[in-house]
């Protein structure tokens, strides 16, 4: 007993710090999380979402949608004239130094641009950490609301990256496993006897536990080794795996087909953009995964393989998609930006810089929409 004791003091103190996976969202019916609603948040520090770093302004209406300043009205009731395009996305869309150098913002300006005097409104409705399945229950009971004529869904990240970092269910939102864990221990802290509850909570335990049956071992968060989680799967079995490849990018873009075949009943004209990934320059993304994420250097270059399939994948069912549905507009940015360095933070993020360059990129592909819905709200 004293020695079973001791090694679990031991395994206590020199166990790797567990990860505090950070939450920028509040949980929420139906869209599980949504940004924090009338949020002001100014930093005095300067960030480097920008080439140049700068100082971060946030700020977000009744409905947490990201606005210019914290007086900017935003209602519901679209006014006459108006031309109204909702963005949903993460963190690709959510995030900027600023609401104008945000994705959204940066359209907006575009198009104020290219048809000065009218009156155009480009709704920032991103979500943090969200997944496209969060992103159409967000658009059902939140961005309806305020009748967009465009709605853009901009995603891929997360939905093609979550496999190999914290959830390999297509369309489990992207913390969710962190939710079923807590309920999990919940349940466990009132069902089980306490010798069971002592046993679960022991790191011995779980070390013993872990050797014995290895099929068992549970991949847990840690400050050294973010992102793994329970339900990540390596990124071997990916690149093994070619039906779980398609299945998986199936199961994302049916997403994309609930969002077009919704537009007939709520009167938008539908865009889906696969957004632009880091991860296809090994020369660039290898030493990025490497430090991000703590592997050694044959472990990123097959994650970067495993991405590469998801994304050629993705690609390749969104061409099928575009004869399925000739009224809907496609754009694919997988590959877009290059070289990778200049334009990305990380393999996802992009500098405030690049959205402006994404923007420009958008605007000639949507533009047949764009001028429909200016001729509509005349």
């Amino acid at each position: 007993m004293g020695g079973a004791i001791a090694a679990e003091v031991y395994l206590r103190f020199h166990a790797p710090p567990r990860l505090n996976l950070p939450f920028y969202n509040i949980l929420y019916p139906y869209v599980m999380f949504r940004p924090i609603e009338n949020y002001s948040y100014e930093t005095k520090e300067t960030f480097a979402m920008s080439h140049f770093k700068s100082r971060v302004y946030v700020y977000t209406n009744e409905d947490g949608f990201r606005i210019p300043s914290p007086r900017y009205k935003l209602p519901k009731e679209k006014p006459s004239g108006q031309l109204r395009i909702a963005f949903l996305g993460g963190s690709l869309v959510q995030t900027a130094s600023t609401f104008d150098t945000a994705l959204p913002g940066s359209l907006k300006r575009v198009l104020l641009d290219r048809y000065p005097g009218r009156d155009i409104e480009v709704i920032n409705a991103g979500i943090q950490s969200c997944v496209s399945r969060q992103s159409l229950a967000q658009l059902l009971f939140m961005v309806v609301d305020y009748h967009p004529d465009i709605v853009i869904l901009y995603d891929g990240g997360n939905d093609l990256g979550l496999p190999l970092t914290y959830e390999s269910r297509a369309n489990f939102p992207y913390n969710f496993q962190t939710m079923q864990e807590a309920w999990d221990l919940y349940r466990q802290e009132r069902q089980q006897p306490l010798w069971r509850l002592a046993l679960e909570r022991s790191d011995l335990y779980r070390l013993v536990r872990a050797r014995l049956r290895p099929d068992e071992r549970k991949m847990t968060p840690t400050a050294d080794a973010p992102f793994a989680g329970t339900n990540a799967i390596p990124a071997s079995r990916i690149v093994a795996d070619p039906n779980f490849v398609r299945n998986h990018v199936a199961a994302y873009l049916s997403n994309w087909r609930k969002l077009i075949e919704l537009s007939a009943a709520y009167h938008y004209q539908p865009v889906c953009v696969l957004s632009p990934a880091g991860g296809f320059a090994p020369e660039h993304a290898v030493p990025v995964m490497m430090t991000s994420f703590h592997l050694d250097r044959e472990s990123a270059i097959l994650w970067l393989r495993a991405l590469d399939m998801l994304y050629s994948e993705a690609s390749r069912q969104i061409a099928e998609m575009r004869g399925a549905y000739p009224a809907a507009k496609f754009i694919d940015l997988a590959r877009f930006l290059d070289p990778p360095e200049r334009y990305f933070s990380d393999l996802g993020h992009v500098y405030d810089e690049a959205n402006m360059v994404l923007a420009q990129r958008i605007y000639p592909d949507i533009r047949p929409q764009v001028e429909r819905g200016l001729r509509e709200v005349r």
